[in-house]
């Protein structure tokens, strides 16, 4: 979950599995079983899920990051006119897969109410403060502290050092210039 941006790959190391809320909102509610499967068999653990009745206020408090960038009191009529599965799932690469999942569910959503039933956290951040809102337990600093170490370990120090090695070999007159045009070639 610690990171913003992904690769397209789905990760090997299971160290890098990132947590994720997904709500299922009152208009698509009736359709959560079909959704739950479509999760499972993509690979998502489910962690945690409860029924929510939210209310205005519970909205407001809800700090996410995406729901500062997006109408905030177009989301909370959707999301208080009944009730809603809240799930905190686990996947490598969980943002992507999520993105596809969800761009399915609320197409079908879409054509029965003219409103998306799918809502998920859609970076790092937002990921990290929806589980703190939520589902305070699942958060530790420690996890989120060895989760970044393998994200670099795995995806960001082997490109580095052999980028580093690479200009050191050869001595560019603008080193920091020709270190970046590798890294984008890479």
């Amino acid at each position: 979950m610690y990171r913003s941006e992904i690769s397209a790959k789905i990760l090997e190391n299971p160290n890098l599995v990132d947590k994720i809320v997904v709500i299922i909102l009152p208009n698509y509610f009736y359709e959560y079983e079909g959704f739950l499967q479509h999760l499972l068999r993509e690979n998502f653990g489910i962690i945690e899920k409860s029924v929510k009745n939210f209310k205005r206020n519970d909205i407001m408090e809800w700090r996410s990051s995406d729901l500062e960038s997006q109408d905030i009191w177009g989301l909370a009529e959707k999301i208080t006119s009944g009730p809603c599965m809240v799930l905190l799932c686990e996947r490598a690469n969980a943002f992507l897969e999520m993105r596809e999942l969800s761009k399915y569910h609320n197409d079908i959503s879409k054509k029965m109410s003219s409103s998306t039933g799918i809502y998920f956290s859609r970076s790092t951040i937002a990921a990290y403060q929806d589980i703190a809102f939520f589902y305070p337990k699942h958060i530790n600093e420690k996890e989120m502290i060895k989760h970044a170490q393998n994200y670099l370990s795995v995806e960001v120090w082997p490109k580095l050092s052999e980028a580093l090695a690479r200009v050191a070999v050869e001595k560019p007159e603008n080193p920091i210039k020709w270190l970046a045009e590798y890294l984008k070639t890479r």
